[in-house]
């Protein structure tokens, strides 16, 4: 079940991603209609400092603090899923009004069952609204005179509310660390079952070397290094959340990275675990603690041998 949801969640946010980059310069249409199609349009964007969203299982904040956009005051906010939200926020329009008999079911859903998204700005009122759906296609937001609308951004139909949805680890920037294959000071990658394939790194008056490698290929060892210079996770779970995991989480890992490079406050330290048979992704934890899953064609290219690194 959770795998599919969240199937259901990447292709949503994938489609949300793709509106974005082809209509976050659309400018909003005009329409004969009485009908206000800019209610919930936040205009200026660049002026919102905090965004609070409330659901039943939901308790998120985003807010901007000291220059940089965080998630719950703990976490790096993910710009891609920022620069969503913002798009959706400023494109988001009415597309019509609900039949009289059913807007007061739709309002007592939304009251009772939806999400509750307040807007701080830099100047100017706050935005207040609920947000709410059919989980599949329909939006409905309302503000606090309690009646419901249609809402769509142009070009896109399909599930606008389900921004709102989205659970505190998936708002996380997903980068772990980025630097350059200059900038790394020590890296290690022991493997328990196998020591004798171990790889310790090191700097050394700007040049590299490697424990019992007497001749590196600079080459792949120069590729290696840049691939890794950007890493990052694909999802970040929590225990409990896929019960799979927490077994596997107790096993011995086969792997363990440590890397230290300039700008870290201290080395990263991640173990990774045995694929689960018949999935695509590999557990790792992060410093101990962060259960990470990382695509597994992507991540296996780190797993490097020593002799990998002897020129030939």
């Amino acid at each position: 079940m959770q795998k599919r949801k969240n199937i259901v969640l990447l292709i949503a946010f994938s489609a949300l991603l793709a509106w974005t980059l082809f209509y976050i310069n659309l400018e909003p249409g005009k329409s004969g209609l009485s009908l206000n199609e800019l209610k919930f349009t936040v205009e200026d964007t660049a002026a919102i400092s905090r965004i609070i969203i409330n659901g039943k299982e939901i308790s998120n904040t985003i807010s901007r603090e000291n220059g940089f956009w965080t998630v719950n005051g703990k976490y790096v906010l993910d710009p891609s899923m920022r620069k969503v939200l913002f798009s959706v926020l400023h494109q988001v329009r009415v597309q019509r009004t609900l039949p009289k008999s059913d807007i007061p079911r739709i309002s007592e859903e939304l009251l009772k069952e939806g999400y509750t998204i307040h807007i701080s700005m830099n100047e100017g009122p706050d935005h207040v609204f609920y947000a709410g759906g059919n989980g599949i296609s329909l939006s409905y937001f309302m503000d606090e005179d309690n009646i419901p609308y249609i809402v769509h951004l142009p070009g896109y139909e399909s599930y606008v509310t389900g921004i709102f949805e989205v659970k505190e680890n998936d708002w996380r920037d997903r980068l772990i660390f980025q630097t350059s294959w200059m900038g790394i000071k020590s890296l290690e990658i022991t493997y328990p079952e196998d020591p004798e394939n171990n790889v310790k790194l090191w700097a050394d008056n700007n040049l590299y070397r490697i424990e019992g490698v007497a001749e590196l290929d600079t080459a792949g060892l120069m590729n290696f290094l840049d691939e890794i210079s950007i890493f990052y996770t694909d999802q970040y779970i929590n225990p409990q959340q896929i019960p799979s995991y927490d077994s596997l989480r107790n096993t011995k890992p086969f792997a363990h990275l440590i890397v230290n490079a300039l700008g870290m406050e201290e080395p990263v330290n991640i173990d990774f675990f045995a694929r689960i048979p018949g999935e695509n992704v590999t557990l790792g934890i992060l410093n101990r603690d962060q259960m990470c899953l990382f695509e597994s064609r992507r991540i296996e290219t780190i797993f490097k041998r020593r002799d990998d690194f002897t020129a030939r």
